[in-house]
């Protein structure tokens, strides 16, 4: 497994990219309608390019990836045959060697995705509520 920046990606890698968002986002998230993230994709496909992007590859695959906004992580996601293999954790140095702080969102009701910034050193900074979910949501920051 490899990580890597990927800068302008073709057409075929942002179906990829999208599919493993889309499915991503549907399996962590089941107290969200799934039709908000379909309305969501072409938003997200269109702005994925402008984002900069560590990408996990095996055998020239994208298997996961971390969208990053100068220090706000937009999102990591992995495809459903990749996770619980540690690529998630992998993404996440990556971009940590790279920026001295980082900050994301998360749903409360996402517990996993909470324990696994809780164990990255991430700390809750504030909570709000989502206000195109309806769902409360953590701002989590780390730093060195």
């Amino acid at each position: 497994m490899a990580i890597n920046l990927l800068t302008a990606p073709t057409e075929s890698q942002l179906d990829r990219l999208m599919a493993i968002w889309l499915q991503g986002n549907l399996d962590a998230h089941p107290f969200v309608r799934p039709d908000y993230w379909r309305k969501q994709a072409p938003a997200v496909r269109e702005a994925l390019p402008q984002a900069k992007l560590l990408v996990a590859t095996d055998r020239d695959q994208i298997q996961g990836f971390l969208g990053l906004q100068d220090y706000y992580i937009a999102g990591i996601f992995i495809a459903a045959g990749a996770r619980q293999q540690g690529l998630g954790s992998a993404l996440l140095t990556t971009a940590k060697q790279q920026q001295s702080k980082l900050e994301l969102s998360v749903y409360v009701a996402n517990r996993v995705a909470v324990a696994f910034y809780h164990h990255s050193d991430f700390h809750v900074h504030a909570q709000a509520i989502d206000k195109d979910t309806n769902q409360p949501e953590y701002t989590m920051r780390w730093h060195r």
